[in-house]
C-alpha cells in the first residue's frame, strides 16, 4: 500500500472553532509513538516545522478533511499503567475523541484495548464520544494473531468504528486521523440534524402501513437469525463517514 497524502500545510486556510483534542490509547508497543510521529511529520522530515511538538508528547496541526480545514491536537501523554485514578479520569474527560490502538500481532494488546474501551465507557457516553478501534501492524501478515473480523466484532460490541493500519507502511494512518475528524464533525452537527428531524417528524407523524410492516419483518428476521442481527448492528463499524 502507498502512504496517504499529508495534511494541508499550516497557513493555507484557518480552521474554524477550537482544536479537536484526540488522544492515542493502547498498550505499550502497539505503535502509538509511530502514529504520533507520522502526525507530527517526523516520518517525512526530522526538521519538519509544520507541527508544534512539546515535551509532553503533544502535537497540534491543521489538516484538511473533505475540503474543510480542522485543527487537531494529538495527545500521547497518558501512561495507562502508572497514572493515578484521578489523573486518568481527568485525562479521559478532557479529550474530544480517542484512537484506541492494538497490534494485530499481539492478542494481549487486543484484550488490553477492550479493557480500555470499558474504562472509557465509564466516563464518556458512547453516542457522544468518537472512538476508533485501530488494529495496527497489519503488514505483518505471518505474525498476525488477531483477525480483521475479530476487530470488527469488537468494534460492533463496543459501539465504535474500526480500521486496520500499518504505521510502518503509513497505510491508513491518515485515514484514521481523517476518520476521527469526520466523526467529531458528525457529532458536532448532530444536534442541529436532530432538530430538523423533529420538525420533519411533526409534519409527517404517520408512517405508511408498508413501511411499518417492512420494519417489523426486519426485526423478526433479525431475532431469528443471529448472523443477520449482527450484520444490522455492525455493517457500518468500518465506515468512518457515518455515525
Amino acid at each position: 500500500p502507498t502512504p496517504s497524502s499529508p495534511p494541508t500545510p499550516p497557513g493555507s486556510r484557518r480552521s474554524r472553532g477550537s482544536p479537536y483534542r484526540v488522544v492515542l490509547l493502547g498498550a505499550s508497543g502497539v505503535g502509538k509513538t509511530a502514529f504520533a510521529s507520522i502526525f507530527a511529520g517526523a516520518a517525512d522530515s526530522l526538521d519538519s516545522d509544520d507541527c508544534e511538538l512539546c515535551a509532553d508528547e503533544l502535537c497540534e496541526r491543521e489538516v484538511e478533511v473533505d475540503g474543510d480545514p480542522a485543527t487537531v491536537t494529538l495527545m500521547d501523554t497518558w501512561d495507562v499503567e502508572t497514572e493515578s485514578d484521578w489523573a486518568r479520569e481527568n485525562f479521559l474527560r478532557s479529550a474530544d475523541a480517542f484512537l484506541l490502538l492494538y497490534s494485530v500481532t499481539d492478542r494481549a494488546s487486543f484484550l488490553r484495548a477492550s479493557e480500555l474501551r470499558i474504562s472509557l465507557r465509564r466516563f464518556r457516553p458512547a453516542q457522544r464520544t468518537p472512538i476508533i478501534l485501530v488494529g495496527n501492524k497489519c503488514d505483518l501478515v505471518r505474525r498476525r494473531e488477531v483477525s480483521a473480523s475479530e476487530g470488527r466484532t469488537c468494534a460492533a460490541v463496543f459501539d465504535c468504528k474500526f480500521i486496520e493500519t500499518s504505521a510502518a507502511m503509513q497505510h491508513n494512518v491518515w485515514e484514521a486521523f481523517r476518520g476521527i475528524v469526520r466523526q467529531l464533525r458528525l457529532r458536532r452537527d448532530s444536534e442541529e440534524v436532530k432538530k430538523r428531524r423533529r420538525r420533519r417528524t411533526c409534519r409527517a407523524r404517520r408512517e405508511s402501513i408498508p413501511s411499518k410492516a417492512r420494519r417489523l419483518l426486519d426485526k423478526v428476521v433479525a431475532k431469528r437469525s443471529p448472523g443477520v442481527a449482527f450484520w444490522l448492528k455492525s455493517k457500518s463499524c468500518h465506515d468512518l463517514s457515518v455515525l
